[in-house]
């Protein structure tokens, strides 16, 4: 014969349960997008110092811009979650089996750049039609390009880092590019 179990007290504990997960889960969220986090892996230092010579070092308000502003999906719960388990999955396989050392930053960008969602480029920069310092319009070539984004002038094909590359971090093979000058030489000033 079956012992009863109380059906408030199943209720009241199973709830304590899902309180708790949800706790949990939230805190390790909190805890896990903050810069100091990212950053206790030696292997992140070199993306640190390379936001810091960036022009994306400070948000409009004058303040640090963290790791998870750009590379965690803000938008959807579920997509932030996954993101952050997929991501999470991947650094602790680089830090503890491959070291950190020597990253295929190459094969490393294409999967960086699908983390990196519109929805945190666009919670920045609202007006595709000013340019990042919001003293003017955007080039005839960058506004074409953000009306083929919006879908006014056909349809785009990329997100805002398939055009906006190395605008927070610069990979050494990249220095060479032309317009990534000024990024190279403010990242070799800061190294010396």
């Amino acid at each position: 014969m079956p012992i009863p179990i109380p059906k408030k007290r199943t209720l009241l504990v199973g709830s304590l349960i899902v309180l708790g997960c949800v706790g949990a889960v939230a805190a390790g969220v909190h805890v896990t997008s903050g810069n100091g986090f990212c950053l206790s892996c030696h292997e992140m230092r070199v993306y640190h110092d390379e936001l810091q010579a960036s022009s994306h070092a400070k948000d409009a308000d004058g303040k640090e811009i963290s790791c998870s502003q750009c590379h965690i999906p803000s938008g959807n719960i579920v997509r932030m979650l996954t993101a952050k388990a997929w991501m999470g999955a991947i650094d602790i396989w680089v830090h503890t089996v491959d070291g950190g050392e020597d990253l295929d930053r190459a094969a490393m960008q294409k999967v960086a750049r699908r983390f990196t969602d519109d929805a945190n480029c666009l919670a920045c920069h609202e007006d595709l039609g000013q340019n990042a310092k919001k003293n003017g319009p955007v080039s005839a070539e960058g506004r074409l390009a953000h009306d083929n984004y919006l879908g006014r002038n056909g349809q785009a094909r990329s997100g805002c880092v398939g055009c906006h590359q190395n605008l927070a971090h610069l990979p050494v093979f990249d220095e060479r590019i032309p317009r990534n000058q000024e990024f190279a030489r403010k990242l070799k000033e800061s190294r010396s």
